[in-house]
């Protein structure tokens, strides 16, 4: 072992980069269907984070994320708009993507709560559709219609950043938590939107989507959005900021909050 070890190095075992490397996606698809769910419901659902519900709808998304620079993977999952100490946002509440690499790396990174899943997203001139599912079970379906007078009225006022993520570390030897921060994440600065439509969608969501016994529920579905655009998370916008830390003593909390604009 060289000496003094460097602890970066380590990266190269686990097989993803830190969490301060930027990477880019060009031509990342995106199919988003946005849904009205029941307030109770979501705010059962957020019970057991450290965040309360600031909306009654949600978004259903698919990401082919082909060219990003670490490596291609598809990212999906239900985006909840979510408030924490005055600061309004959202969170990624389930999510799943299709490499082992990317689910660690933003799991273990960030916080993101991403599992193991197969993924498809295909699209045509009539719109977009995915699905995605584990050894064979679906865990959620959706689909697009694009269509000429259709808008985004329903949902154009939703907050879709930034991220907030809960970024725990286990003990390893105790009941608790080592690490416990809320992170912040806004790449939207960066993204370069190339082409969008809208019109009429379709949801599909299963019992796998549920959290202590409590299962998302459905009331409405408002209409759904396939974009394709440059992604970037740079050094500026892309890495995250430790906003909170849940298990400071109250003197570092005090200069934490002090130094957050």
């Amino acid at each position: 072992m060289p000496q003094p070890y460097d602890v970066k190095n380590f990266f190269k075992y686990l097989g993803y980069p830190g969490g301060d490397q930027p990477y880019w996606s060009k031509d990342l698809r995106t199919l988003s269907v946005y849904c009205r769910g029941d307030a109770a419901n979501l705010a059962a659902l957020l019970e057991p984070t450290p965040f309360e519900p600031a909306d009654d709808r949600f978004v259903v998304q698919i990401a082919d994320f082909g060219n990003a620079t670490p490596g291609a993977f598809y990212d999906s999952g239900i985006v909840i708009p979510v408030r924490y100490k005055g600061t309004t946002a959202v969170t990624y509440f389930f999510e799943f993507e299709d490499q082992p690499w990317s689910v660690a790396f933003g799991r273990e990174v960030w916080g993101y709560p991403k599992q193991y899943a197969e993924i498809e997203l295909t699209d045509d001139e009539d719109g977009a559709r995915g699905t995605v599912t584990r050894a064979g079970s679906q865990i959620f379906r959706i689909a697009m219609s694009a269509r000429e007078g259709h808008s985004s009225d329903a949902w154009s006022d939703m907050r879709l950043y930034p991220h907030l993520q809960v970024h725990a570390l286990p003990e390893a030897n105790g009941p608790g938590f080592k690490t416990f921060e809320i992170i912040s994440r806004d790449t939207s600065k960066d993204f370069v939107l190339r082409h969008k439509s809208f019109g009429p969608a379709e949801v599909d969501l299963s019992p796998a989507l549920s959290v202590n016994g409590v299962e998302l529920e459905l009331v409405e579905v408002l209409g759904g959005e396939y974009s394709v655009g440059d992604y970037a998370c740079t050094v500026e916008n892309g890495i995250s900021t430790v906003i909170d830390d849940l298990l400071a003593d109250p003197a570092a909390q005090d200069t934490r909050a002090a130094a957050t604009p």
